[in-house]
């Protein structure tokens, strides 16, 4: 037996925090713009795990069946990785300077208060001190409190399409998009979803055909919502918005290929042997490794002059990182 198959998740899990750790110190003193754009990737890519099962928890308290059976409880499990995003958005935060062109140009009125440094840093915590107080207490009694868990997912909705305007879609100042934030919600729930199948498929979920179902229509979901906007795009011509297609897909071809790989889930979702439960654990994580790939195609394609080396090691260390910290505080607590 090897030495890391010996080793327990909790020992992976600070291994993997303690190496990102270092390594996104290292970048930030050698490569401090590519490390923060990378942990701003990073944070979109990984909060499906907490954030989106916080949404897809919120969801299945107006419902009844077997998905409601198997994934609710994981949801709780899933949200506890939650206060991570807050370690995790600090960095995009106290270095906006770095990353964000708005910073350095004048507006005045609402927009001017809007793009504030200050305005800025307030707002991301507030997010995420909504979504951890959202999952800390709303979702634990929203089987008994449906009313209330419909409020908090209008609340969660709300909140993630401004967060995805603020961290991802204005690294493009001149890009804008009204689905933008749905895009970024697509990609949470899809995550999350598949994060929880995991979760249900480890404990020995009764019903895996069913859960399968639940992902192939994420990931249409998903498809939709991207190809929603680039018609949009397409069919108004819009100048701005074409460029944007256009940088990653002429300055990142092999990330771009990486999220168009989640089409592939969902074709594989169509063979009938999907259902069972190896086949549904890997295009499960496969899906959430993907988000990784979605999330710095969302953000760290907009920024021009990184280098390709430091980004991908940088969002490497941020992926360790956010991870190790997320399985520590899912894992169950140690009794004394």
């Amino acid at each position: 037996m090897s030495a890391v198959t010996s080793m327990s998740p909790r020992t992976i899990a600070w291994a993997a925090l303690a190496i990102g750790g270092v390594g996104l110190g290292i970048g930030l003193l050698l490569a401090p713009r590519d490390t923060l754009a990378a942990c701003v990737a990073s944070l979109l890519g990984l909060a499906g795990i907490p954030l989106g099962a916080l949404t897809l928890g919120l969801a299945l308290a107006s419902v009844s069946g077997s998905v409601r059976d198997q994934l609710w409880p994981w949801t709780l499990i899933a949200s506890r990785a939650m206060p991570a995003l807050l370690v995790l958005v600090l960095p995009g935060l106290l270095g906006a300077g770095l990353i964000y062109e708005w910073m350095h140009q004048y507006s005045d009125g609402f927009r001017g208060f809007w793009l504030w440094w200050p305005s800025f840093l307030v707002r991301g915590l507030l997010y995420v001190g909504l979504w951890w107080a959202l999952a800390r207490w709303l979702l634990p009694t929203t089987l008994r409190n449906p009313a209330g868990a419909g409020l908090g997912l209008i609340a969660a909705v709300l909140s993630v399409s401004l967060a995805a305007f603020d961290w991802a879609q204005s690294m493009e100042p001149h890009f804008a998009s009204s689905i933008f934030g749905l895009l970024w919600l697509g990609r949470l729930m899809l995550s999350g979803i598949a994060a929880c199948i995991l979760f249900s498929l480890f404990a020995g979920a009764p019903r895996p055909g069913v859960l399968r179902g639940l992902l192939s229509a994420a990931a249409l979901a998903w498809i939709y919502l991207h190809f929603m906007q680039y018609l949009i795009v397409w069919y108004g011509n819009l100048p701005e918005e074409v460029r944007w297609y256009e940088i990653r897909a002429r300055d990142w071809p092999l990330l771009t290929w990486l999220v168009a790989l989640q089409s592939l889930v969902f074709i594989a979702t169509w063979w009938p042997l999907s259902g069972r439960r190896v086949p549904l654990a890997i295009l499960a994580g496969s899906t959430l490794l993907l988000g990784l790939a979605e999330g710095a195609w969302l953000s760290m394609a907009s920024l021009s002059g990184l280098s390709g080396l430091a980004s991908a090691l940088a969002l490497f260390a941020a992926a360790a990182a956010g991870a190790g910290m997320m399985t520590l505080l899912i894992l169950p607590r140690r009794s004394a």
